[in-house]
């Protein structure tokens, strides 16, 4: 007989998603706590398995305590086992939420960053589970050093349970080399840290990132909930995406190429959001909310006309489907300006010869002296930012990286697209 396991972590209960114009309840993660504890009594799940980041952070402890207890209440009234280990966010705040005399069926293991098995058994069927939990909210080493094999009985289906950072080395969060897996007697590893789902193995062991269930930001694009597991024995183990986040997020490329009105654009914005949308309804039972962020692409004769007709949309926009709200939450303008001679227009001195200039080579990959002097500007006033105390929280909390050259490059290629058109309409006026 299988054993049922529903998978997740990185809950933060206490946060609630982002960039969405009302104030739905749903928008909370503890709503999407409920889901999960709803959907594993509904289903008869056997046992929940959380990987870390359950809490936001302490400061969220008496947000968190009443949701998580009435979810820990029903699955114990249920007879439903909880396995879980504490990540970075948590660390401090989950060992005192969850109480062991009050709770016989919450297990929290490793806790102060030490490995620990413990069995489950239903009917004659026996799995284990294994984790660390981190012992602080910063944690340079691998949790790896100090597994111990002769923990984990052998002749059991074995899942691993750990929150970190796999190959990034420089990690302050439990960094992991993905090769650590290998040859730890274990059959499958369910991680926490990063947000979106991911198979890094397939097959022995398998090693999976189920992903946060409820989706907190616009960095968090596609379809989010938890991880359906069935244990048949050592070497079969299934797994199954459940997507259960109320709220979606997506970035669309819309092409605004001969769109020369403020009625075209309006129309083929309107359109697309609407075709791409209804494509995906038979993923959107669970989603409460679908927040688009839009690219415009292509070429128009005057950027700053674009940007006019459809900034207001960000505010006023909304469209239905089913039971799915769909909105937008910001809109990206690479756009080129619509000009056939650029490269000719390159060869010029003037200021729009030297935008012209810039835009080819930022295409191609290249810079210009130009370029580099924007550039050099462009890091000052973000390392600026990036330093102030004022942005210190969102940073941390948000996993906020400074922006890599390719992004740095586009900010500037947007910019010298708009001002370029720009130009050239006050040429032709």
């Amino acid at each position: 007989m299988a054993i049922s396991i529903l998978v997740t972590g990185d809950i933060h209960i206490g946060k609630k998603s982002t960039g969405i114009n009302t104030d739905s309840n749903v928008l909370a993660t503890k709503f999407t706590w409920q889901k999960i504890v709803d959907y594993v009594i509904k289903n008869k799940i056997d046992v929940l398995a959380l990987t870390g980041d359950v809490v936001d952070q302490n400061n969220r402890f008496f947000e968190a305590i009443g949701p998580l207890h009435a979810g820990f209440e029903k699955l114990k009234n249920e007879g439903i086992e909880v396995f879980m280990v504490a990540g970075n966010h948590d660390f401090d705040v989950l060992p005192q939420l969850v109480d062991s005399d009050r709770y016989e069926n919450i297990h929290l293991l490793g806790k102060d960053g030490t490995w620990e098995v413990k069995e489950y058994a239903k009917n004659e069927e026996k799995i284990q589970f294994v984790g660390w939990s981190f012992p602080s909210k910063h944690f340079a080493e691998s949790p790896f050093l100090k597994y111990k094999l002769d923990q984990v009985n052998i002749t059991l289906p074995t899942i691993g349970l750990l929150h970190g950072d796999v190959d990034v080395p420089e990690s302050s969060y439990a960094p992991i080399d993905k090769s650590s897996f290998n040859n730890k007697n274990v059959n499958a590893w369910f991680l926490g840290h990063i947000h979106k789902p991911d198979c890094l193995r397939d097959f022995n062991p398998m090693v999976y990132y189920p992903g946060s269930p409820h989706a907190l930001s616009a960095k968090e694009t596609g379809i989010h909930g938890p991880m359906l597991v069935t244990v048949n024995s050592q070497n079969s183990i299934e797994t199954k995406a459940i997507p259960l986040s109320p709220v979606r997020y997506k970035s669309i490329d819309i092409d605004v190429t001969d769109q020369t009105t403020e009625a075209d654009v309006r129309n083929v914005m309107t359109s697309t959001l609407y075709a791409d949308a209804n494509a995906k309804i038979n993923e959107l039972e669970n989603t409460s909310f679908l927040v688009y962020d839009i690219y415009f692409v292509g070429q128009h004769n005057n950027i700053q006309d674009l940007k006019n007709w459809t900034e207001p949309s960000i505010e006023s926009y909304s469209q239905e489907i089913n039971e799915t709200k769909i909105s937008i939450r910001k809109i990206k303008y690479h756009v080129k300006p619509k000009i056939d001679n650029l490269e000719e227009l390159a060869l010029e001195s003037s200021p729009a010869g030297i935008l012209a200039k810039t835009i080819v080579a930022l295409e191609k990959g290249e810079t210009t002296p130009f370029s580099d002097k924007l550039l050099e500007k462009w890091k000052k006033i973000h390392q600026k930012t990036y330093q102030s105390s004022v942005y210190n929280p969102i940073i941390e909390s948000e996993n906020v990286k400074s922006p890599d050259t390719e992004i740095q490059n586009q900010y500037l290629l947007t910019e010298c697209n708009r001002i370029l058109t720009t130009l050239i309409e006050q040429q032709n006026q």
